[in-house]
Order: structure tokens, then sequence, then C-alpha cells
């Protein structure tokens, strides 16, 4: 065993006076995975390259990772809500058959402040973020690998036995702020195989109760489809209608499979399938002409065209064999009552690597004569972004781009963002931060959108956001959870949203699984009754993304 110190009944002791108690011998794992199905069936995450393959055997899972090259490795990923205060523990069991370099065959975890990994090499294990080995053989037969950190400490057990006393180690800062459990090869470079039989974890999470009251409603389920990414419409006449993406595969830049829409006369009760289309309501003058203020966002065209997109600077993605997407312009679109458009209105794009519109549900805001729609953008294909707003005050005659919050000096960039009027005569913005790991940030304007004050934080994590004005004046705040427990939480603010209930946020949902890509965009909307309807798309324990909605009562309305 190769120590540094002895850890007396593995209790850790974190930065300071502070001592932090990781899952103990009785470990309630959090999930099990036990090679009945493959991962990505159950809520994991997959990053799959060429010439790597896995398939479940009556071994367990057999990883195989034969390739050097850049994105070729195969490992399997989950979210979890594990603290550097408050420790977490990961374990797997498995046979070795190669592994040729660091992280060519590994369990790994991040807590959002350190993070390390667990390489299996045929004659011996190693923490990689300090070197510290245990000389073992690996291929003999299976063995099982506890991983146990808290604080800055790290320990790793062999088949119950303490094998690698890294304490001080946990040091290594976590990449963008993760939370993750990974295990497979997630080495480009290093090859590897193993087989798996079990892979579980324990974050340490506090139980998430959902809402008392609450009553959770499908929209929209299919197996082998990507629903996602729902809006949502409050017509004059009653009716409620969502649209959403229907795709063929679990990506957030590839379309194909296109779109369904619903509809509701009950107020989100029940849902039928819709054709009708129909503009927002509140796009709509009075002499019935729709306007759309929007960036037009993902322009996609064939892969011939990409030298001339970078030539330009703009942000592109590959979305399919023989198609990319690049960023386009904000712009205004008009159309006329019976329909028509009559005029598309191209406005100078104030990003160079062009923007992107968040959901008009979310980002846009009509207050009297003036319109705000929020969009984002950034420099640089790879720059921090900042926040800007295509805005009219006139209603919807001439249109500007104004700057709602720029990226900060400190390195932190802003995205998808939320405008609302809190009633009080300013309009709030609440900002998703580029790093994953910040708190939602939020600004003020008391010149209906014209200027805004600096971008403060929320004290509270959770994106993307949106942002309601309730009948009684008060704000709900409706925003994704991609942590355990996964979902969707509210907060309310009886300020206009300059400060936040933080002590007591209503969980709305809490079930959600897989990667937390696959949880939230949340839309609420505020019933007859004053109850709450919350509309947003979530993956299950079967590992279908899906577009649901809860109805919930909202503390203080009756």
């Amino acid at each position: 065993m190769v120590t540094r110190g002895v850890l007396a009944a593995f209790v850790f002791a974190a930065v300071g006076a502070i001592r932090a108690e990781p899952v103990g011998p009785g470990i309630a794992w959090t999930r099990v995975y036990s090679a009945d199905v493959l991962p990505d069936a159950c809520g994991w995450g997959t990053s799959k390259g060429a010439e790597t393959r896995s398939e479940l055997t009556p071994d367990g899972l057999h990883i195989v990772d034969g390739g050097t090259r850049t994105t070729q490795l195969h490992c399997f990923s989950r979210s979890w809500s594990a603290r550097a205060e408050r420790g977490g523990a990961a374990q797997a069991t498995l046979r070795l058959i190669s592994c040729t370099g660091r992280s060519g065959m590994c369990l790994h975890v991040s807590d959002g402040t350190h993070e390390d990994s667990v390489t299996f090499y045929p004659d011996r294990i190693r923490l990689a973020g300090s070197d510290l080995e245990y000389a073992m053989d690996t291929t003999d037969t299976f063995h099982t690998y506890l991983i146990r950190f808290a604080g800055i400490n790290i320990e790793v057990w062999v088949d119950g036995k303490l094998a690698i006393d890294g304490w001080g180690s946990f040091i290594k800062p976590a990449h963008n702020g993760r939370r993750t459990v990974m295990f497979g090869s997630i080495s480009s470079a290093a090859t590897g195989e193993a087989y798996w039989k079990d892979v579980r974890f324990a974050s340490a999470i506090v139980a998430a109760e959902q809402v008392e009251g609450a009553n959770n409603v499908i929209i929209y389920r299919r197996e082998g489809v990507y629903a996602c990414f729902p809006n949502l419409k409050v017509l004059p006449d009653g009716r409620w209608i969502t649209s959403f993406g229907t795709r063929s595969r679990r990506s957030h830049i590839d379309n194909t499979g296109g779109s369904a829409r619903y509809v509701s006369n009950d107020e989100g009760l029940t849902w039928a399938r819709s054709s009708e289309l129909l503009p927002d309501p509140r796009m709509v003058r009075e002499d019935g002409t729709a306007i759309n203020p929007h960036a037009r966002g993902w322009v996609y065209v064939d892969e011939a065209e990409l030298p001339a997109i970078r030539e330009r600077g703009r942000r592109w993605m590959s979305v399919r064999k023989g198609t990319v997407a690049y960023l386009g312009d904000p712009r205004v679109r008009f159309r006329h009552p019976d329909g028509t458009t009559s005029r598309v209105l191209e406005l100078p794009c104030p990003a160079p690597a062009g923007v992107m519109s968040f959901h008009q549900s979310c980002s846009f805001l009509r207050l009297g004569k003036v319109w705000l729609t929020a969009i984002y953008g950034s420099e640089s294909p790879k720059g921090r972004s900042g926040v800007w707003g295509i805005r009219s005050e006139d209603d919807g005659e001439t249109w500007d781009v104004v700057q709602i919050a720029a990226p900060r000096s400190i390195g932190l960039g802003f995205n998808e963002t939320a405008v609302c009027a809190n009633g009080q005569g300013e309009m709030v913005a609440m900002m998703r931060p580029k790093d994953g790991a910040m708190n939602t940030f939020q600004c003020f304007s008391s010149d209906g959108g014209k200027t805004w004050g600096p971008p403060e934080d929320t004290g509270a994590w959770g994106y993307p956001s949106h942002v309601l004005l309730l009948r009684d004046g008060r704000l709900l705040w409706s925003r994704g959870y991609r942590r355990d427990a996964m979902g969707v939480r509210a907060l309310v603010s009886a300020d206009g949203g300059h400060t936040w209930d933080l002590k007591n946020e209503i969980i709305v949902r809490a079930d959600g699984t897989g990667n937390g890509g696959d949880n939230g965009y949340p839309i609420s909307a505020q019933k007859t009754d004053g109850d709450v309807f919350t509309l947003y798309y979530i993956n299950d324990n079967e590992n279908v993304t899906h577009v649901a909605g809860t109805h919930w009562p909202l503390p203080g309305t009756k």
C-alpha cells in the first residue's frame, strides 16, 4: 500500500478547520449500474470514438478502445451532486485486459472543485492527479475498486483493503467545475480494454422532495425520439400551445426528425396534437401585423461552405455528415395578417462570431410600446459571450441592438437570458453564465431596456431560466437543475427580483436522470386558480427524453 498519512475511521480533514466525512462503510449508493443493459440505455452519457466499441457479454460490459487519434475514446459519464465539503464515493468491479497509458481504462470522479481518476494498468493502479501507485495484477480476475474522497483527500480501496492513501492529494481543479462520474477510456492517445461488471456511486445527496400537491403530466413521450426544448404560448381564447423538437438523434444541434405541436384547452391538464400554426400573441400588434425580433441562430449549410465560414470568423459546429451549421445575425421578421411575409429587417451583428436566440417564451418581453428580445454571442468562436437586446421603443416600427451584459473582466461570459418586467418599473434579465459551475447572474434596467446595470450574482445555481410576474406582484423564477437530484426548481421574490427567497426553494421535479443537458428549459404560467403550470423536458429512468409539465400550488397565494 502507498500512503500519505494514516486516516482513522476514514475521516478526512478538509482545508482549515473544516472536517468532511465522506460516505462511510455502509454506503447508500445513489446509482448502480449492473451491466444488464448498455449504459447509454439507462441514463449514462456516452462518448464513442472511431475504432472503439462496447457490448454486453456474460462477463459484463466489454469496452474496447483501439484508437489513438483525437476523439478516439470510449467512456460513459453521469452527473452527480458530490461536494468537497461532504465527500463522495465511486466503485467499479472490473477485469482489465490491457491499458497502454494514462486514462486508457479508468474510473474518474469530480466534485465541482477537484477531480481525479484511477488508471488501471496490467501491473498496477495509479491516481492521475498525484501519480500515487499500488502494484497488483489487475488482469487475473475481477477486482472491486472503491474511490472515496472529501475535502482535499482521497483514498482508493481494492477488494476491501486500503491501497492508496491520498492525504492532501485531491487537489487537481475540476474541469469547468464539473461534477461527474466517468468510466472506460477517456484518453484519445491511450488504448485499453476491460470487462466492467458493476459501477456505482454515492454523492451523499440530501433527499429532494417534490413540492406538496404537485401533479406531473406527460405531454409527449416516444421511445427512440429525443423530445426537447418546448415553448409555450398562452392564447387570448384560453388555449395553451406548445411546440418542441422531436429529434431522431440525442443532439442539441442536429434537428433531424422535425417537431410537434400540442394544444391544451384546460390550462395544461390534458394535451392533444395540433396542426394549427399561430404566432405568439405577445408579438402581434393591434393592426394584426406579427413582428418577431430574433437571432437567426444556427444556419444549416453544406460542409463545402466551411472555409468561407471560418474566414468570416463565425462559430460553427458539425451537424451530420455533409452538413455544418454556423451562427447568423439578428433580424426582425414582419408578417401581414394573412400570413405572408412582408419583409425581413437585417440588423448589424454585435458579435463577430454570430448570435443566438434563447426560447422566446423566456427571452422576449413587450412592455407598452417597448419590445425586447435577448440574444447572445461572442467576438470569436471560442470567446466569452455577451448579451444584447433587439429593441424597439415605437411598437415595432424601428429597431436597434443594445448591450445588456458584456463578458466580465474576471473572465465570466453570459449566454441564454430570460427577461421580464418586475412590476416595479424595471426590467430584469436572468443570465446563464458560460461557466456552468457559477450561479445565475441578473441585471436590471429602469429605462425600458435601453441601458442596464451591472451583472449581480443571484446566489442560486441552475439554468436556463424563465421569469414570470405573478398576479400578486411577486416574481417567480423557474430554472433547470442539472445536478442530482436533477429536474426543475423555482424561487420567489417579493421585491422585484432584487432578492430571492433562497431558504424556501421550490422543487418542481427532482427525478431526472442521465446527462444534465437532457433536463430543463422550464417555462411557467399561472393558472386561473392561482396555481402554476411549469413546462419542461426531462429524461427518465428508461433514458427517454420527453416533454412534460407539473401543476403545483404556489405557496402564499391561497
